[in-house]
């Protein structure tokens, strides 16, 4: 992400209110916000702040979607009606679009930027204001994917590839710096990756001129007085942007030199030079920092040493230091060209190679080992590595390199995405030993798992069972404490209850002690309710109640009513014994009154 950093104190200002956009449902023109109905159709005319599919601006470019938005605005695809060709459409937002000296400002940077015709730089075709007042830029519309996203996708890049990226992208840093332009936000997403008219890949620069506009933002804000700004992203500025340095003296070429150099080592390493948990620390790593050459910090990539020197010259920390010019920086990155290895160059197929056999001097220069004899180039673009089935080198203008020899099969393992993938990669001819061996991993890998699985279950069922067994010796219930019921849990969390319980409410109590355990999900309750077998009658029963009456009687003579009571009552379920009854009347008497004097003494 690009930032803006003010340091500033509150100043008078101004805050420009822009009435919404109108736009027509029915033939989709735009019109001012004094407008209420198409002078086409008549019809009611809605508003909107955003552009919507289907708009047509100023007669001539039509919305198809929105491609993104930002913190100056937002960014749609478009076509433009007479001439039928797919653009893209920049245009401000309304915070911003209200400041007269901005919109000046704007204005001369979209001619400026029209000045730079490069095929590595994206095309700017138009500028015109919106029938809201708002300025818009037509740009040429890039399709592809930018560095950051293949990065993160594919992993470090190929020398040659990475090689070729860069120096494409110099060459329309150059072009920008020759008319006076500092890019000032070089990062991987601000340069994509075409297809051209060939079909081979074409790196493309984006964004010139926004970072200006991006300080003249924070120049113009209103009610702000600037005191200083850095504009950027972080983790690709140079120290003297991180110093708030300004364009002219102080920023110029070697700025964006340093940045596409943090890219390029990013390219070839997946890693980037200069990182930190906080904005601070990535300052302070990129102002005194020191840097770990990329043949060392990832030996396994077979990085040259020679462009190692290239990267660490390109990010040094003083300007003076650094290469001077895109054009010195270019020749440096074609000089390791035409001297990285056969090994480290790019073997990719040429899109639209026809496979006509080669020529017989081609055909004798295939069994020459040694390197062969260089051959001037003919074009003057840098030779793009797009898929083909022919082997390229890279080529860039004013190289002088090796001619081309078809390659035997090599040798050599493919180079790994990143360090981690090194340890893995295989030849590309896989014997039968190694199908089996990997057949015997996968193999051990599941079996380990379902081990591992049936493990845990077991765990998760022993936790289960221990909770409900202990749940059930806890019971209020003393019949369902002293049952012996059976526990068991299946391997869904169900409950099985066996065993044997006096009554069916000590059955329903242990369901509902057990349901309650975490984990459960069910229980199957299969205990037999088996009330308690009454003892046989006592032939004895007489003698039985009468000395029940008379240890109740003993008891009512020593004040122990609750004994006297619970005696005569045992005694007065003999239909024989006759007085029981009477003398358990008489016993609850006497507690009672008992009771009485006591709630009175006190």
């Amino acid at each position: 992400m690009s930032i803006l950093f003010i340091a500033c104190s509150p100043a008078h200002g101004r805050i420009c209110q822009r009435e919404p956009m109108k736009y027509c449902p029915s033939c989709h023109k735009t019109y001012p916000g004094d407008y209420n109905v198409c002078p086409a159709d008549q019809t009611g005319l809605q508003s909107s702040h955003e552009f919507q599919p289907g708009m047509i601006i100023r007669k001539k470019y039509e919305i198809l979607a929105r491609i993104g938005i930002g913190g100056m605005g937002a960014v749609y695809k478009g076509r433009h009606v007479t001439f039928n060709e797919l653009c893209a459409i920049k245009v401000v937002n309304d915070s911003i679009a209200g400041d007269a000296n901005f919109l000046q400002r704007f204005q001369t940077e979209a001619v400026v930027t029209r000045k730079l015709r490069h095929p590595n730089a994206v095309r700017v075709d138009d500028f015109d204001y919106t029938d809201d007042g708002r300025p818009f830029i037509v740009m040429e519309l890039v399709e592809g994917r930018n560095v950051g996203e293949i990065l993160q996708a594919e992993g470090p890049l190929r020398v040659p590839r990475a090689v070729r990226i860069a120096t494409q992208a110099a060459l329309a840093l150059g072009a920008a710096h020759k008319l006076g332009f500092v890019h000032r936000d070089i990062k991987p997403g601000n340069i994509i990756l075409t297809t051209d008219e060939l079909g081979q890949e074409t790196a493309k620069v984006l964004d010139f001129g926004i970072a200006k506009l991006r300080q003249s933002v924070g120049d113009t804000q209103s009610g702000m007085t600037m005191t200083g700004m850095v504009v950027g992203t972080p983790l690709y500025m140079s120290p003297e942007q991180f110093m708030g340095k300004k364009a002219g003296e102080e920023i110029d070429g070697r700025t964006d030199l340093y940045s596409l150099g943090v890219v390029l080592y990013q390219m070839v390493t997946a890693r980037l030079p200069f990182e930190g948990d906080t904005l601070y620390s990535i300052m302070m790593q990129h102002m005194q920092g020191t840097v770990r050459p990329p043949d060392e910090l990832v030996p396994e990539l077979n990085i040259p040493p020679a462009l190692s020197k290239v990267i660490l010259k390109s990010i040094a920390k003083a300007r003076e230091s650094r290469f001077q010019s895109a054009e010195e920086f270019i020749a440096a990155l074609e000089q390791v060209g035409s001297d990285t290895p056969s090994s480290v160059r790019v073997e990719m197929p040429l899109a639209g190679f026809s496979g006509a056999a080669p020529s017989p001097a081609s055909t004798g220069s295939q069994d020459v080992k040694a390197p062969p004899t260089p051959q001037p180039i003919q074009s003057d673009q840098a030779s793009i590595t797009p898929p083909s089935s022919a082997s390229v080198t890279l080529q860039s203008p004013g190289v002088t390199p090796a001619a081309y020899v078809p390659s035997a099969p090599s040798t050599q393992p493919p180079l790994p995405k990143s360090a981690a993938q090194h340890v893995f990669v295989q030849q590309r001819t896989f014997k039968a030993r190694n199908i089996l061996v990997l057949i015997g991993l996968c193999l051990a890998l599941v079996v380990i798992a379902g081990v591992g699985y049936l493990k845990y279950r077991t765990l998760q069922r022993t936790k289960i069972e221990n909770a409900v067994v202990e749940s059930l010796k806890n019971a209020t219930s003393p019949a369902v404490r002293a049952a012996h019921i059976k526990v068991s849990v299946s391997d869904t969390g169900e409950v099985i209850l066996d065993g044997v319980v006096p009554s069916m409410v000590d059955s329903t109590t242990a369901t509902s002690l057990s349901a309650m355990v975490a984990g459960v999900t069910r229980v199957n309750n299969r205990l037999q309710v088996v009330p308690p077998i009454a003892p046989p009658p006592n032939v004895n029963n007489t003698d039985n109640s009468d000395s029940l009456v008379n240890k109740g009687m003993a008891s009512l003579d020593a004040g122990d009513y609750t004994t006297a009571i619970d005696c005569f009552t045992k005694a007065a379920n003999d239909p024989n014994n006759k007085s029981a009854k009477g003398l358990l009347e008489t016993a609850r008497r006497a507690q009672k009154t008992e009771e009485e004097l006591l709630k009175k003494r006190r």
